[in-house]
């Protein structure tokens, strides 16, 4: 067989992603066909989607100016100078990354967009039933999860039909171009937010003792402003970088055997050789027709008593199930009926599970860990601040345990296989590494990890529904309190918000145990690289000895990047909600009549303060994790930065966890509070969950978010640019 690939592979996925998009259209424009409300509904819908338009056009300006000066280093360090010599050809390094960089921008801004288009249309839908306002809210997630899914796909898919031939590695840099970017849009997002957040309910709810999304707070279109451009801009980009990342991770790990099977003369083993590499493409672009046959599930049979949670958890058991199914087609029809990969195949998707079941039982406001912070604010702030730090250390124990089964668990079913069988893709794995049975070995466990990875990459497509249908049903709440909707219809998009807290912690639940297993695919990536780079052929899997001075020294600097990352990103928040503030006790102070509703508040002023704040706070810590990562490449070596990712990839799964589901938990402790529990809204335990609920905010949807990105950016930087590193080959070790 040629040394080609087998780009025939390619066309079922392109298709798919293709034929998903279109149907993300259709959906798009059936939920622009519905009525948008009253004129005081579509005035704030309209607001919200103004301020968060010149939000995104300035912060992307930002980034892609940074980006484009990084590109051109790519180029001329990695295109013209890959051995440290000059050669002028294409740019496909450079090329790649700021084709990533756009990506991740544009699917974050269509998350964004379609957010605007949906909430007020959510808030009239209500006035039907929930069941109408549910389903409204969940095809506008739907759409974001499609088209962000497919466009990773479909933009993989057409880089490797360019580069396959003369320089598939180089795809990596897609990969770094969609973190860099999501980084800078979670990060700028997570600000914006939760400055606006922290200062109208510090302001509004506890000084001046009025309602969330009350029309005479100052800050209340900045804080709905927030939702889209954090929950939305800033979670589309990151998720579409999640998806890109870890499908690119599994083709690294496929190209190993890609080329020991075009090397081998046996056309059996040979005819095997795309699959490997291209399985990851094939598997998440055909599973999304998974998550499209259960939407029909999402509904409310009984609109009064029904619990929408229940709904769209059978949603996602259903999606599991038929992927399975799915899945396990697709590798009995690309390498035959072996057991081994099947069973890491629902390894992955177990693993899917148990993030859905302990994310929901650490932040649902019907368990113990919110009950338990509930309760402890009715003797203050202290106290729930102490019982939300506990619960969101707790909560790391059920996806980290996970975690190290399913990988231990899948590579040992991979490894099992190279032992037991006479399959010719192990007689060729042999031939092409001398009978290396250990190498063979280690490489076909790494494999089984990445069908394993796959397995649970491939519930994306509903995990992105989940998590856009929270900032939807957040802004429709917003509209139906500003809009004058009714108490009846805010009633029911409250009961729908109150799940939406769950939701988007699901997403960030999904996104640091994917992150734990991604990492582990892109850093044997980086090794088998770093072999055949300096070997000139992968002999065996480079050690990381921890007891060598630069390899431990390289893990502590790791270990320190996401503590030194999320208080820098924590500290913004807290500075630019300071302003925000300011800003909202002048206007009270000021502006004669607010209260009285006589006079409007100035919402341009709040939205400019985020806006400002945000821009110029984003840059450092982003920056902080590109320019370490590199430092320490440079400075200590390969061997030594492996350590350093390593670190910074254990420490930053803890902190993922404890910062996402201990705000979740904080926030849904103040809704139970809101709903009636421990004497209601107004109440001692209220004031006491608002402040708890405000140190949550940054945890959960600034710092905690970010770290998955952090973590999986970190890997692209290092695999991108070893060749410098081992030209350099350490300046200080």
């Amino acid at each position: 067989m040629a040394n080609d690939i087998n780009f025939s592979l390619l066309i079922l996925p392109i298709i798919v992603s293709l034929g998903s998009i279109a149907y993300a259209f259709f959906l798009k424009k059936k939920i622009e066909s519905m009525d948008r409300g009253n004129e005081k509904m579509v005035k704030v819908s309209d607001a919200i989607k103004e301020g968060s338009h010149a939000f995104i056009r300035t912060q992307y300006r930002t980034i892609f100016i940074i980006g484009t000066l990084l590109g051109i280093l790519i180029m001329v360090f990695l295109d013209f100078f890959p051995d440290g010599k000059f050669k002028f050809q294409f740019p496909f390094n450079a090329f790649a990354f700021l084709a990533g960089t756009l990506a991740s921008l544009l699917s974050g801004r269509t998350a964004m967009m379609m957010a605007a288009e949906t909430n007020s249309r959510t808030t009239q839908a209500a006035k039907n039933s929930r069941n109408d306002a549910l389903k409204t809210a969940y095809n506008g997630g739907m759409v974001m999860g499609l088209i962000i899914v497919s466009a990773s796909i479909l933009g993989i898919s057409i880089l490797y039909v360019l580069y396959g031939k003369d320089n598939p590695i180089s795809v990596i840099a897609f990969g770094f171009g969609a973190s860099f970017a999501a980084l800078f849009a979670q990060l700028g997002g997570g600000i914006y937010t939760k400055a606006a957040d922290v200062g109208a309910d510090l302001v509004g709810k506890l000084e001046a003792g009025i309602p969330e999304d009350d029309i005479r707070n100052p800050g209340v279109i900045a804080d709905n402003v927030g939702d889209a451009v954090g929950d939305c801009a800033g979670r589309g980009a990151d998720l579409f970088e999640s998806v890109t990342g870890e499908t690119i991770g599994g083709m690294i790990v496929g190209y190993t055997f890609f080329v020991a099977m075009t090397a081998s003369n046996n056309p059996e083993a040979a005819k095997f050789a795309s699959a490997f590499i291209l399985f990851p493409l094939i598997t998440n672009s055909i599973t999304i027709l998974g998550t499209l046959a259960t939407t029909f599930l999402v509904k409310l049979n009984d609109d009064e008593k029904d619990n929408p949670m229940d709904s769209m958890k059978m949603a996602f058991y259903v999606t599991v199930l038929i992927n399975f199914v799915i899945i396990v087609a697709i590798l009995v029809l690309l390498f035959g009926q072996i057991w081994q990969f099947i069973v890491s195949a629902a390894i992955g998707l177990i693993l899917a599970l148990i993030t859905l079941v302990a994310t929901e039982y650490y932040t649902s406001d019907k368990k113990r860990p919110v009950l338990s912070i509930a309760e402890a604010s009715t003797t203050g702030p202290a106290t729930n601040i102490i019982a939300g730090l506990s619960v969101g250390m707790e909560s790391t124990w059920a996806p980290v345990l996970g975690i190290v089964v399913a990988l231990i668990s899948t590579f040992t079913l991979g490894a099992n296989f190279a032992q037991n069988s006479s399959h010719p893709i192990v007689q060729a794995m042999l031939d092409y590494y001398g009978n290396n049975s250990a190498l063979v070995t280690t490489l076909f466990g790494i494999f089984g990890i990445t069908v394993g990875t796959m397995a649970m990459l491939s519930v994306t497509p509903i995990v992105l529904a989940l998590d856009g249908y929270g900032p939807i049903a957040d802004q429709a709440g917003g509209i139906a309190e500003m809009g004058e909707a009714g108490e009846e219809i805010r009633e029911r998009i409250d009961s729908l918000d109150a799940v939406g807290n769950t939701t988007k912690a699901l997403a960030k639940g999904y996104g640091m145990t994917s992150a734990g297993l991604a990492a582990l695919l892109l850093f044997q990536a980086y090794l088998e690289d770093f072999a055949n780079k300096t070997e000139g052929a992968l002999k065996s899997i480079p050690s990381v000895n921890l007891a060598t001075p630069g390899v431990l020294a390289g893990l502590f600097i790791g270990a320190m990047l996401p503590f030194l990352f999320s208080s820098m990103s924590m500290g913004a928040v807290g500075r630019a909600a300071n302003k925000m503030v300011t800003e909202i006790r002048r206007q009270f102070k000021e502006i004669p009549g607010i209260m009285e509703y006589e006079n409007d508040p100035d919402y341009a002023s709040c939205i400019d303060v985020s806006t400002r704040a945000a821009l110029a706070e984003m840059r450092n810590p982003a920056l902080l994790v590109v320019f370490l990562t590199i430092i320490v490449g440079f400075a200590f070596g390969p061997i030594p930065l492996a350590g350093y990712l390593v670190g910074a990839t254990a420490s930053g799964i803890m902190l993922g966890l404890t910062l996402n589901n201990g705000g979740g938990a904080w926030d849904n402790a103040k809704k139970a509070i809101e709903a009636g529990l421990h004497g209601g809204k107004g109440s001692e335990a209220h004031h006491a969950a608002v402040v708890g609920d405000t140190v949550g905010d940054p945890s959960k949807d600034t710092s905690g978010p970010a770290i998955h990105v952090l973590i999986k950016l970190i890997n692209t930087i290092a695999l991108t640019l070893l060749p410098l590193f081992i030209i350099v080959d350490g300046l200080f070790l």
